[in-house]
């Protein structure tokens, strides 16, 4: 008797606990792969640069100072071979380190969720083809320009080589068919009556950022993801609209400019012409992540005008909720786009920093520029 009781309540408490049991196998699936990963980016962000050495550039003399204090980071490695006297050899330094870095982390990824990574790197893509278009307009040699050019990303190399032998910016367009920049063909007759690259290089913003959109929001494995893409299609977004405003346009002037995703309320847009100006607009934010900080850098705004402050606190914003993301969820994909995001923000950083610095703008100024989170 004792026995058969005994074998019930056994066969109970097994009853119970298998959805347990299996909700834990199914996570310990997923965690398991990311286990070395994760610890391999807790370390990487420990040597990311602490606000102390931020601010001792910012304090420097010189930009070859703020290139003795980057000896001594993590970025001495790819400063050999360089030469850093002024704020164009810090960016190459800055370009060169962190595509090692996003190719030392593709190559971590457990190889059933490397096309997780992949998407990311078409932002490589982007950042060469302007430099194409950029070298071709300037008529830089394709030799100087394949140089300055990052092996990393998804474009055939002989397509890219083949584009900064380009003869001018109208022969180089035509090129795009094929690829999935192929809207920038269309864009020919717009070039050949402005003359400008501004179009060009924000149509290749916009064409990456989408294609992450579409990514984030149709796969599994990147959910974790969607707040903070979000944020950054909508801070964007939100520059796009307040230049809009304070520069007198219409809707209709710039709706072909924004991004599509992001988590923008429609009443933003909807009465972007009813209003006056663009703390009108910011109050239409109540209630998204952008709004509080926003309020905040209003009264900057009204002072003189600047949309500096506004654009500041977008950008911090939409770094902040990438940065929680990663917190909330420590094992998975998050953690890995924390830290890259965090290091995008550094390299923005250093960048700002020493072009200040060559500027010659005084500290308390270049503080301004200075993005935390």
């Amino acid at each position: 008797m004792d026995s058969k009781f005994f074998l019930i309540l056994l066969l109970l408490v097994l009853g119970f606990l298998l959805p347990f049991l299996i909700f834990l196998i199914r996570n310990l699936k997923n965690i398991l792969p990311y286990l070395y990963i994760n610890a391999r980016i807790s370390a990487k962000e420990a040597r990311l640069l602490k606000p102390e050495t931020l601010d001792e550039m910012v304090n420097t003399g010189s930009v070859a100072e703020i290139a003795s204090i980057l000896e001594n980071s993590e970025y001495a490695f790819a400063m050999q071979g360089l030469v850093l006297e002024n704020s164009e050899s810090i960016e190459e330094l800055l370009t060169r380190q962190t595509a090692d870095t996003y190719s030392e982390i593709a190559k971590m990824l457990p190889g059933n969720i490397e096309k997780v990574f992949s998407f990311l790197l078409q932002q490589w893509d982007v950042m060469n083809l302007k430099t194409i278009i950029r070298g071709v307009r300037k008529g830089i040699p394709a030799e100087e320009i394949n140089e300055k050019m990052i092996s990393f990303g998804q474009m055939d190399e002989e397509t890219l080589k083949k584009m900064a032998e380009s003869s001018s910016v109208e022969d180089l367009l035509p090129l795009f068919e094929g690829t999935c920049f192929a809207q920038l063909a269309d864009m020919l007759p717009s070039y050949e009556q402005e003359k400008s690259l501004l179009p060009l290089e924000f149509l290749l913003d916009k064409i990456l950022l989408e294609e992450m959109w579409r990514h984030v929001t149709s796969d599994r494995e990147l959910l974790a993801l969607h707040p903070g893409l979000a944020a950054r299609i909508d801070a964007v977004n939100l520059k796009i609209i307040f230049r809009a405003k304070r520069d007198h346009l219409l809707f209709s002037d710039i709706e072909k400019y924004l991004i599509s995703g992001g988590e923008l309320p429609e009443a933003i847009c909807s009465v972007f012409d009813e209003v006056d100006d663009v703390g009108a607009l910011i109050t239409e934010l109540e209630g998204t992540v952008f709004y509080k900080a926003l309020m905040d850098a209003l009264p900057e705004h009204e002072k003189d005008g600047s949309l500096f402050h506004l654009e500041k606190f977008l950008e911090e914003t939409a770094l902040s909720i990438g940065r929680q993301t990663s917190v909330k969820q420590p094992y998975g994909i998050a953690p890995v786009l924390g830290y890259l995001s965090r290091k995008d923000m550094e390299v923005r950083n250093i960048r700002a920093i020493s072009r200040a610095k060559e500027a010659g703008m005084p500290p308390e100024k270049i503080r301004e520029f200075v993005l935390g989170i």
